[in-house]
């Protein structure tokens, strides 16, 4: 079986995203692939823009919310040492925009966190749930503490 080359990152600047970078980073680490960070923004409202939903993280804006945004996947981004044009901040369904990503880079490994719901939760919820059914390549979901 070979190794893991391009490993992607899913954070959503909770409290446990370091434990699922962590993570992350020991397996590209250990497996010598490239790693990836990526961000979806599907909770601020999207400003008129003129370069579409992919926000260059370099664009100078004077949307409040999204400097924010940038400043968190910045910083995650230098903490885990991962080149600039391997970072992504984009509005959007996260399942969708987290897949799209990882077919378009030819991405083999996505790791996201896992609450570990049950039941409706489960249903309703889950980003990790969604992008383990309906990604093409391996997802390894971190399993975090229940609320």
């Amino acid at each position: 079986m070979p190794a893991y080359q391009h490993i992607l990152l899913a954070v959503d600047f909770s409290p446990e995203d370091s434990q699922v970078a962590q993570k992350a980073k020991y397996l590209s680490q250990q497996t010598g692939a490239k790693l990836s960070l990526i961000h979806v923004l599907d909770n601020i409202p999207m400003p008129d823009t003129p370069y579409g939903t992919v926000i260059p993280l370099d664009a100078e804006t004077t949307y409040t919310m999204l400097e924010t945004e940038k400043q968190k996947l910045h910083a995650i981004g230098e903490q885990l040492d991962i080149h600039l044009e391997r970072r992504w901040l984009i509005w959007g369904e996260p399942r969708q925009e987290i897949i799209h990503i990882a077919e378009q880079e030819k991405v083999d490994l996505i790791v996201v966190g896992s609450r570990g719901r049950h039941g409706l939760a489960l249903l309703l919820d889950s980003t990790a749930n969604k992008v383990l059914y309906h990604a093409k390549c391996d997802v390894l979901a971190i399993r975090l503490q229940d609320d």
